[in-house]
């Protein structure tokens, strides 16, 4: 990215030498999404992160069907907010928009969908995997059901995108719209894109000038998108260690009261644990353990000093109280059995300041 945080400040859709360099960089990056992908170089767009990228599917196909007599949306009840807080718009954009339950481990329920849908149907939001909990939806067979009654699917992919242990391409998954975002794999913070497959017609949200083929005005942040390119080609990170120091943390936890708020630890995010430790809330939790050195999320939106309970722990069946408790620990390429250890170490002292006001 330095090169062209230093010096190479060519517009991209200008026509001179620089410019030309620009959108070089850009075609770069784009046809190492797309290859990655298994996907066309102009199925691609480029957007400001995972949340324009969903909006831009989902909006961008609402907004290009009116008055095609596609009145229903259906979205996954456990969705990330980029995906839920959408219903408004939808709504006042004249459509309705339908809640479809998960199961107690955020996973869709297919017999929902089922009963709900119908050839009036526009567009099904399921993501891919629970960007809290970590549970991975069967998102094949979602799609198939979606595409027999000719509606389109959009799955957020912002977890699974070269996530280890789920390695998948446009074939796989069978979606019309798809979306990922580059700082979930080690690229900037700011930088995502939406697959849109060819012949799926799209309105823009964001207009302007003419860039990404007239579906995103405004000028190309060429650097960040450079660095998302180039997280796409760095190797595998090693996934047995991954999930190795995960589970080790895990089974540290679990005599000193974690309750894991999935079943099992197959078919979820490796590098994701998720718990609760009942009768204590997040919020406590948390300011305690950034005290002692551990960087943990609730998933729950914080607001004037208190954290809303998750809305995905309430999707699933939870009580107010149950989805206070809800704690995401994320383990990546650098996590080793070592850390996991010592944070493991972290967090029982943290819950024996909490529980016993040990170290106040």
């Amino acid at each position: 990215m330095l090169p062209w945080l230093e010096g190479g400040f060519g517009n991209a859709s200008s026509l001179h030498y620089e410019g030309r360099k620009a959108k070089d960089a850009i075609d770069s990056a784009r046809e190492t999404l797309s290859g990655s992908l298994g996907c066309l170089f102009a199925e691609v767009l480029f957007t400001s992160g995972g949340t324009e990228a969903a909006n831009m599917a989902i909006i961008g196909a609402a907004l290009n069907n009116l008055g095609t007599g596609r009145t229903r949306i259906l979205l996954g009840a456990s969705e990330h907010h980029c995906v839920v807080n959408t219903a408004p718009m939808l709504a006042a954009l004249g459509y309705r928009v339908q809640i479809v339950p998960t199961d107690f481990e955020a996973r869709i329920d297919q017999n929902a969908l089922a009963s709900l849908l119908a050839d009036d149907v526009l567009l099904v939001s399921c993501m891919h995997a629970n960007n809290e909990l970590g549970s991975v939806n069967p998102i094949r067979q979602i799609a198939d059901a979606v595409h027999h009654y000719g509606a389109l699917f959009h799955t957020d992919a912002v977890q699974t995108f070269h996530a280890p242990g789920l390695n998948w391409t446009i074939s796989d998954l069978e979606a019309d719209l798809i979306t990922v975002s580059g700082h979930k794999i080690y690229g900037p913070k700011g930088t995502g894109a939406t697959y849109t497959r060819a012949g799926v017609k799209l309105k823009p949200i964001i207009v302007g000038g003419g860039q990404e083929r007239e579906m995103r005005g405004g000028t190309e942040n060429v650097a960040s998108i450079v660095g998302f390119g180039a997280a796409v080609r760095l190797p595998s990170p090693d996934g047995i260690a991954i999930e190795t120091a995960r589970d080790h943390f895990l089974d540290l936890l679990r005599p000193h009261g974690a309750v894991e708020s999935l079943s099992s630890r197959q078919n979820t995010l490796i590098g994701h644990a998720h718990v609760r430790f009942p009768g204590i809330d997040a919020e406590t939790m948390l300011i305690v353990l950034d005290r002692n050195g551990v960087s943990a999320s609730s998933g729950a939106a914080c607001s004037s000093g208190s954290i809303e309970p998750s809305h995905v722990l309430l999707a699933c069946g939870y009580s107010q109280d149950e989805a206070r408790q809800g704690l995401r620990f994320s383990f990546g390429r650098d996590s080793s059995l070592h850390q996991a250890s010592e944070a493991a170490t972290r967090v029982i002292r943290a819950l024996d300041q909490i529980r016993f006001g040990k170290g106040r």
